[in-house]
């Protein structure tokens, strides 16, 4: 069931009126009297609403758990309607949607009735993505397409829907989850790599307009993260993570100034110092450090 009936919008997990209309009340007030957006370097946990996708599984799932036990409030969007109302159960700061990031309109949806239950979002966190290992000798488009319009057009989807709201009450945080991936590329990430060096791109040229309107903006770029997409790969993972982990990260770097936060640092600045070696040693290098099964 979605809005007016069409299945193509989101499917709000859980209504409560009530809880919904008080909190706003509050958040009136609170706002009013911090005035939190006075700089886009501001804390994130000076802010309350969060909205994330790709939440009910892996890095985003964790991030969620972890600002739900400091009694944040979370809006979670993922395609798994058991995982979402399950993690609905569990905490009372919580709000699931089931939507495709790759549908705008559910996604314009559910960000709507977000700020509805819990005021504006104050930051949005964009990490759906898929990851689908793929050998190079056998390319299929569809495949390199789906990595496209999940990983790329769904945070444009986001973005298309959160940004107006944030430049509606004076400000907000953007934090585009990307991926070591998208600095060189990877063994068995050529569907995925370009996608996260898209996000980069991405994040990189929207600095300069949401900067000025009281908007920050950070990339992410995770290193390897033990989750049910990594699982496949089929050769060795340097400084593996646990999504708990990698959310930890995560969370800390968003109370930086930084735009680009990196890890883990025994990883990315070995991968760092790569980026400027010849091609040739660049290669060489990573097939021996991944142990890669070409």
């Amino acid at each position: 069931m979605g809005l007016n009936g069409d299945k193509s919008s989101y499917y709000r997990l859980v209504v409560n009126i009530t809880k919904a209309n008080s909190f706003q009340y509050q958040r009136s007030i609170t706002k009013t009297n911090l005035s939190y957006f006075q700089s886009p370097s501001q804390s994130c946990f000076d802010l309350t609403h969060y909205f994330i996708t790709g939440a009910s599984a892996g890095i985003g799932a964790a991030i969620a758990t972890k600002l739900n036990k400091d009694k944040h409030h979370v809006s979670a969007v993922a395609r798994r309607a058991d995982l979402l109302a399950a993690k609905q159960q569990a905490s009372d700061y919580f709000c699931g949607y089931q939507a495709d990031v790759r549908d705008a309109d559910a996604i314009a949806a559910a960000v709507i009735d977000s700020v509805k239950t819990y005021g504006p979002i104050d930051v949005a966190i964009l990490n759906a993505g898929i990851y689908v290992p793929q050998d190079g000798c056998q390319i299929s488009p569809s495949i390199y397409s789906e990595h496209m319009d999940v990983n790329y057009m769904g945070v444009v989807n986001g973005l298309a829907a959160i940004i107006p709201q944030m430049l509606d009450v004076g400000g907000g945080h953007i934090v585009i989850i990307s991926s070591v991936a998208g600095w060189r590329g990877l063994p068995k990430a050529a569907a995925y790599a370009p996608t996260k060096a898209a996000l980069i791109a991405l994040a990189e040229s929207l600095y300069f307009d949401l900067t000025p309107k009281n908007i920050k903006i950070q990339i992410m770029c995770p290193g390897f993260v033990d989750t049910e997409a990594t699982a496949v790969n089929d050769f060795e993972m340097p400084d593996l993570l646990s999504a708990e982990t990698a959310a930890d990260h995560i969370i800390s770097g968003m109370q930086s100034d930084l735009f680009s936060h990196d890890f883990p640092k025994s990883f990315t600045r070995k991968l760092k110092l790569l980026k400027f070696l010849p091609d040739r040693l660049y290669f060489a290098l990573v097939k021996k450090q991944t142990e890669a099964k070409f």
